[in-house]
């Protein structure tokens, strides 16, 4: 008979990744994510990667509980979708987002789903811009146009998931783009008592700490690289 081992305790650190690793080549600018400028000794990219961490993590768990608790949502067979949430330091301001995926003109996570969120208390808004319809004319975080490459099938640029809605949602703040201390981003998959739950569950996450939490989907895997991008533009050479 084997030996008995502990279970292993879980890390407190973030575990999963969207968008790739800060070891990769950004599509837009075409510098390693991770390449540092040798006249300022910084990284180029502000925000070279995206993780989670365990206080959003548990901010989803919250949302999560109030959607169980909205009678009208558990009967909606239809309610099935990501919900994201993302944090962010840039010029010495916080910003706290929320953002769920779907074409609804009213997102699924309203106000009152927000009620007993500890973390950073009433700091919480909703992002739910319109997804661009084609490869041209998306928003980076810095707030600065950019192009898809037409590789990307058209129908995975269109898909409004909650990644893609968090980042654009940053973007359209245009801030005044100073130090970037983080970013960091969470999803999990909501799945009404009524749903088929199968085709979301490929989502869930693979990280160590938390597989119930959601790695990104393709669609946005591909997206995220471009809106991440903080590099100026005419600090860029085609």
């Amino acid at each position: 008979m084997p030996p008995k081992t502990r279970p292993r305790k879980p890390d407190s650190e973030p575990n999963l990744l969207h968008g790739g690793k800060q070891a990769d080549t950004c599509p837009r600018c075409r510098f390693p994510r991770n390449k540092k400028d040798k006249s300022k000794g910084k990284l180029l990219h502000g925000i070279p990667e995206v993780t989670d961490s365990a206080q959003l993590r548990n901010v989803l768990v919250t949302i999560d509980r109030n959607l169980r608790q909205d009678h009208d949502l558990m009967n909606d067979p239809a309610a099935v979708f990501m919900m994201g949430v993302l944090e962010a330091k840039i010029g010495g301001r916080e910003y706290f987002l929320i953002a769920s995926s779907g074409q609804k003109a009213d997102p699924w996570i309203q106000e009152k789903h927000l009620n007993g969120i500890s973390y950073h208390q009433g700091d919480w808004e909703s992002a739910n811009p319109t997804i661009p319809d084609g490869h041209r004319d998306w928003m980076t975080i810095r707030g600065e146009k950019v192009d898809l490459e037409t590789s990307i099938p058209i129908a995975d640029v269109r898909k409004p998931c909650s990644a893609v809605k968090l980042l654009l949602g940053l973007g359209g703040k245009r801030l005044e783009w100073k130090s970037v201390e983080y970013l960091r981003m969470s999803e999990m998959v909501f799945v009404g008592p009524e749903a088929d739950p199968a085709r979301m569950r490929q989502w869930h996450g693979k990280g160590a700490t938390n597989s119930w939490t959601a790695h990104s989907c393709n669609a946005c895997e591909a997206r995220i690289p471009y809106l991440i991008c903080d590099v100026p533009a005419n600090q860029i050479v085609d």
